[in-house]
């Protein structure tokens, strides 16, 4: 599939880290466990985030402001608005998201609380590193869409200059389709009037910023994202259970080389934390002397 106009909408609304640095991933001793001990990630489907009103953020302000340009032009048709809200929610099923969260923030209070219980740890990955591995396991590169990777945007301007431009470019495709479609009698279908390889992409970029645009309200967090992109006929995913559902997830690969350290929680004091992890990564043939592992510097009482 050709991707130009996704791409060309990402390098101007989307936020890529930058040369060099870190992004660091929150996890129980559990979770920590499996992706030191495997190398892989478990990369959750999007349907299944802890907040569940992510996707319907970037759906609302869509059709708030797909709706607002239609009436500034004096268009009202209900066929037009009502197929372009039903494709954009269809196409999160042909293109299942899955989304691997990390932060820019190395030792946040926030997310040693939500993440690890305080007891946990976090992993330092390399940026360079890890977004030249992360790809699904067994999978080919004609196999997906793409895998995206940005820090998550906060900003509401930003979010409506990005949705505006999407509207603005949807609109005269609308508008020709629907004069085209009025004017034929028969049996034939609106959709069908439409370009499909045109709108497939507009409406793919709308549904990658939907797992990049998050209410101001999330910005402590100080999040960044790889998103995979995976169509339905070759989503090879599997199911993990937490807390009594399944929860659908990819799994992704990564190197030796992308891990750069890890913290332990500010909450887990106790002297044998440190030598007990280092003693894992030894028995997993991890190389201590390019690692550096360290307490978090948060304090507590107890």
């Amino acid at each position: 599939m050709k991707i130009e106009y996704l791409k060309k909408m990402i390098d101007k609304y989307l936020q890529q880290f930058g040369e060099g640095g870190e992004l660091y991933h929150y996890t129980s001793i559990h979770g920590l466990e499996g992706i030191i001990s495997k190398r892989e990630f478990w990369v959750s489907h999007s349907d299944f985030l802890n907040d569940k009103t992510e996707l319907k953020y970037t759906l609302h302000l869509f059709s708030k402001i797909l709706s607002k340009k239609m009436k500034e032009i004096n268009v009202s048709s209900s066929i037009i608005q009502g197929y372009f809200i039903e494709y954009f929610k269809g196409l999160f099923e042909q293109y299942p998201t899955y989304i691997l969260s990390l932060s820019t923030n190395g030792d946040s209070n926030l997310l040693w609380s939500n993440y690890s219980h305080n007891e946990g740890y976090n992993i330092a990955f390399d940026f360079n590193n890890i977004l030249e591995d992360l790809k699904p396991a067994n999978e080919t590169d004609e196999n997906v869409v793409g895998v995206f990777a940005s820090k998550v945007i906060y900003d509401r301007e930003i979010h409506i200059k990005a949705i505006s431009k999407i509207v603005d470019d949807l609109i005269p495709i609308g508008l020709e389709a629907f004069a085209e479609f009025e004017k034929v009698k028969g049996p034939r279908f609106f959709h069908s009037f439409i370009p499909g390889e045109t709108i497939n992409q507009i409406f793919l970029t709308l549904q990658l910023f939907s797992a990049f645009f998050k209410d101001q309200c999330f910005q402590q967090e100080e999040e960044y994202r790889v998103v995979f992109l995976v169509p339905h006929k070759i989503n090879n995913y599997k199911c993990r259970i937490s807390n009594g559902v399944f929860i659908p997830y990819i799994k992704v690969e990564f190197s030796d080389e992308c891990i750069a350290g890890l913290t332990v929680g500010p909450k887990n004091k106790m002297d044998i934390s440190e030598e007990g992890l280092k003693s894992f990564l030894s028995l997993h043939n991890f190389n201590l002397d390019l690692l550096g592992i360290k307490q978090s510097k948060i304090p507590y009482r107890y």
